[in-house]
């Protein structure tokens, strides 16, 4: 690429060319000029500015916490001792279990419970496994959120204390919790319950009060041995084993259900 001008110059002297009504032609030589082309670079080039680029603006997606999935699964219930009244025979275990997510000020709330038989078919003391009984939730938690797991074991007659109790466990603003232990009960919410620390593999024997009444009497016929929760924290990964006791007052029941607490990412 030839970067440069043009001049046009008169010969030197007299030049050969044909002669026309006026007179004689004179030629004309051209003459290239070059101009260096870093110097025409430098004054038509201007100096480039990098655009600065805008900050992102946050979505919602930012802000939300990975999903997670709380798996508890029901593996086997031992009885060491089992009673169902004089002359009666083996008793006949019922057990309510229900998985409840809990926030802090924010009322507690129900995503899974499930209604388990376990017929005793040998000698006592027995242990009678479980086959795929599991409470599976998947969901995005709030950092401050837990998991809150309650059980309670039923001696079965009739029927009717278990429907009503499973019912029950749908309306988690009604129940109250404190520790079986304690020699002056003070009652708590799921949601405050659920803060106490609990650690594998023992869960914590509770008594129960539904809508201010004890839960003995809303099972009615059928015979509540006891009850136990435990609760863990949403956002720590976990795979733990439970013993979740059930043991009556006159102690002629002993039954504990062996689960498994899974949290994972």
């Amino acid at each position: 690429m030839f970067n440069g001008s043009v001049a046009a110059t008169a010969p030197r002297g007299p030049t050969r060319g044909r002669s026309n009504e006026r007179g004689r032609d004179f030629g004309v030589r051209l003459i290239l000029v070059r101009v260096p082309t870093n110097v025409v670079g430098s004054v038509s080039k201007q100096p480039r500015t990098k655009k600065k680029r805008r900050p992102r603006a946050p979505t919602a997606a930012d802000h939300d916490t990975p999903r997670r999935t709380a798996r508890l699964t029901l593996e086997a219930l031992e009885i060491a001792r089992g009673h169902d009244g004089l002359l009666r025979g083996k008793p006949e275990p019922a057990l309510l279990v229900a998985l409840y997510r809990t926030n802090g000020p924010l009322p507690a709330s129900l995503v899974g419970r499930l209604l388990l038989r376990a017929p005793l078919n040998g000698e006592l003391p027995c242990k009678v496994q479980f086959a795929g009984r599991e409470l599976r939730y998947d969901a995005r938690f709030a950092v401050t959120e837990r998991i809150l797991v309650v059980a309670l074991a039923i001696e079965e007659d009739s029927g009717t204390g278990v429907e009503a109790l499973y019912a029950a466990l749908e309306t988690p603003e009604q129940f109250l919790l404190y520790a079986a232990s304690e020699s002056v009960p003070s009652p708590l919410g799921l949601d405050e319950w659920s803060r106490r620390e609990c650690r594998a593999p023992a869960a914590c024997p509770v008594e129960i009060l539904l809508g201010g009444e004890n839960c003995e009497n809303v099972a009615d016929s059928d015979n509540l041995i006891a009850a136990a929760a435990f609760s863990v924290p949403s956002q720590a990964q976990a795979d733990d084993a439970w013993r979740v006791p059930f043991v009556s007052r006159d102690r002629r029941n002993d039954w504990t259900l062996l689960v498994r607490m899974r949290v994972a990412v």
